[in-house]
C-alpha cells in the first residue's frame, strides 16, 4: 500500500536531492527524556545540509530537508518512534528520496534528575522500484542523549550519533556504496506550551565512506528546527 506514496514524494523530491550528496537527518531533535506510558509526541519541521566530501573535495548545500516522526511510551523509561528520513546517498544511485526509520530509547536516570542519560537504537530503511528495477538502502544507528533542565522553559541538549548506512542496489553493492557518520549535535528545547515546543538543533559530522567505489570521507554541518507537540 506504500509504494505509490513513497514514489509520489520521490519524484516531487527529485529536484531537490538529485544533485546533493549525502543528504539525511542526523539529527535527533530530542530531550532524553521518554514519553509516558499511554502517552505521544509527535515532531515536524525542517533544516540543511552542507558537506565537502571525496578526493578532490567537493561540496554540496541542501537547504531543505523536511523531517517529522512521533513516539508512544512503553513502559517507565522506555519508548519507541516512526520517523521519516533521508537516505544516505544521491537519489540517482539510492533510489528513494524517503525513508523510514523506527528506534527504541531507553532513559536510564532518575526522571527527577536535571541531568537526563537515554541511550537509541534503532534502523532505517529505503525502498522504490522505478522502471522495474528495485532501489533500496538500510541504515542501522545508535545515539547517546544528554539534556539538562534549565527552567521549566529551556532545556539543553546533546547528543551523540553514529549512523552506518549500506546501498545494495548501487552498481558494486554495499562493500563499494556505504557510508558511516559520527557526530555531535547541539540543541536546546524551548516550551511555548505546556503541549508545544520548539526544538533547535545544530551538528557537526565526520562521513567515511564510498560511493561507487570512491572516496565518500569528509565533514557534514546540519542545522534544522522542529515543532515538538505532547499528547
Amino acid at each position: 500500500m506504500r509504494k505509490p506514496v513513497w514514489m509520489g514524494w520521490a519524484a516531487g523530491s527529485l529536484l531537490w536531492f538529485s544533485g546533493s550528496a549525502q543528504a539525511f537527518w542526523l539529527l535527533g531533535f530530542s530531550t532524553a527524556d521518554t514519553t509516558p506510558v499511554g502517552g505521544f509526541s509527535a515532531i515536524a519541521g525542517t533544516g540543511g545540509q552542507y558537506t565537502s566530501v571525496g578526493s578532490p573535495r567537493q561540496s554540496s548545500f541542501t537547504p531543505f530537508l523536511p523531517h517529522a516522526g512521533f513516539r508512544t511510551g512503553l513502559a517507565d523509561g522506555w519508548d519507541i518512534g516512526y520517523r521519516l528520513t533521508q537516505v544516505a546517498l544521491p537519489f540517482s544511485s539510492v533510489g528513494p528520496s524517503l525513508g523510514s526509520e523506527i528506534d527504541i530509547k531507553h532513559r536510564f536516570t532518575d526522571p527527577s534528575s536535571p541531568w537526563q542519560m537515554a541511550f537509541v537504537v534503532g534502523a532505517a530503511y529505503s525502498y522504490l522500484e522505478i522502471s522495474g528495477q528495485s532501489k533500496n538502502a538500510w541504515s542501522p544507528g545508535a545515539d547517546l542523549i544528554a539534556s539538562h533542565v534549565l527552567s521549566d522553559r529551556y532545556t539543553l541538549i546533546t547528543e551523540l550519533r553514529y549512523v552506518y548506512t549500506a546501498i545494495p542496489s548501487a552498481v558494486g553493492g554495499s562493500s563499494r556504496n556505504n557510508l558511516s557518520a559520527t557526530g555531535v549535535d547541539v540543541g536546546a528545547k524551548v516550551a511555548l506550551t505546556p503541549s508545544v515546543a520548539l526544538v533547535p538543533e545544530i551538528g557537526l559530522f565526520d562521513f567515511r565512506g564510498s560511493l561507487l567505489g570512491l572516496s565518500a570521507n569528509g565533514l557534514a554541518f546540519q542545522y534544522g528546527a522542529v515543532l515538538s507537540f505532547r499528547f
